[in-house]
């Protein structure tokens, strides 16, 4: 068995199911832990480089906060239970956005191909579930986006920015 179930930030996650998988069962929530693998960055540490990585995993934040850059701004901040990269099953295309540690950060990285084999080894309808959850992250990532993009409109209209 994989010493990360037993690490005291995965413990902490357990007890407080993110949102990616919720609905997982205790076991299957276990099972796709084990598929992982506990990595460690120090502030200032960029753990992925925009369009220069190709996409073949993802990470849960267990500890730390992480920022999200595009085009070298600021466009979020994430936390213990946010997940980066997940397009990572679906996607072999590049990185969309740089990511930096803004805190020495401990990240829980799962890998495309073990992630695929611990699906195959459970019902249909795990699966579901994690696409749903994610379909459902997703969605929320792009309400936020677009509510970033009205504020910025609406302050460009008042100062006649076109």
């Amino acid at each position: 068995m994989n010493n990360l179930i037993h690490h005291e930030k995965v413990q902490d996650i357990l007890q407080n199911v993110p949102a990616l998988f919720r609905k997982f069962s205790p076991d299957d929530l276990r099972g796709f832990f084990i598929t992982g693998e506990l990595e460690t960055f120090q502030s200032g540490e960029i753990v992925t480089r925009e369009a220069s990585e190709q996409v073949h995993n993802g990470w849960l934040i267990a500890d730390g906060v992480l920022s999200v850059w595009t085009d070298n701004i600021k466009v979020a901040s994430l936390g213990p239970g946010d997940f980066i990269g997940e397009e990572f099953l679906f996607s072999k295309g590049v990185r969309a956005a740089t990511v930096k540690a803004e805190s020495d950060v401990a990240l829980i990285r799962f890998d495309r191909e073990s992630v695929i084999d611990f699906f195959r080894t459970r019902p249909e309808r795990i699966f579901k579930i994690f696409i749903m959850n994610l379909l459902e992250i997703q969605q929320r990532k792009i309400k936020s986006m677009n509510n970033k993009v009205a504020r910025l409109q609406r302050k460009l209209a008042e100062n006649n920015i076109d």
